[in-house]
């Protein structure tokens, strides 16, 4: 099974300088890989191996990625909620798209509503649900863990 480093390292929207970066530094849930000429990358993987993993390349084209353990179905409406409560509702095209990694199929988030409505968010609550339909047809949801991310967050800020 791949670490999140691993995914970071492999994915094509990672850059090939995070392998090079300093250890990973941790706060409760998450972890942030951060180097000079590269930027940052935050992650964090559920108990059920499911991955949410921000990069952010110095460029300042920042990703957040979803990378779930169970397929999603291409016309899937995600729905995002913040320790229950609503948080956005991600619609194919305008609020996710998929995109290829090395290390697999993943869930682009859109930049804006990732920008504007769930990072701020996440700051000051405990986990971040996601709720969608797999390639199967059944509804799946999984819960992401925002132990540590403000701390991870403000690391990579200060960065």
């Amino acid at each position: 099974m791949l670490t999140i480093r691993g995914c970071i390292i492999l994915s094509v929207i990672a850059f090939s300088q995070i392998a090079h970066a300093q250890e990973a530094v941790t706060f409760g849930k998450w972890k942030a890989y951060c180097a000079p000429t590269a930027g940052c990358a935050l992650g964090t993987t559920n108990e059920d191996g499911d991955k949410l993993v921000i990069s952010e390349p110095p460029s300042r084209d920042n990703k957040m990625l979803f990378i779930p353990t169970v397929p999603v179905q291409r016309d899937s409406v995600m729905t995002v909620t913040l320790d229950g409560q609503p948080g956005a509702t991600l619609g194919p095209g305008d609020g996710w798209r998929f995109i290829e990694t090395s290390a697999g199929p993943a869930i682009q988030i859109s930049p804006t509503i990732a920008r504007e409505e769930l990072t701020p968010r996440m700051r000051r609550r405990d986990t971040l649900e996601i709720t969608y339909t797999t390639d199967t047809g059944t509804n799946r949801q999984t819960t992401i863990p925002l132990n540590g991310f403000a701390d991870t967050r403000s690391y990579a800020d200060d960065g």
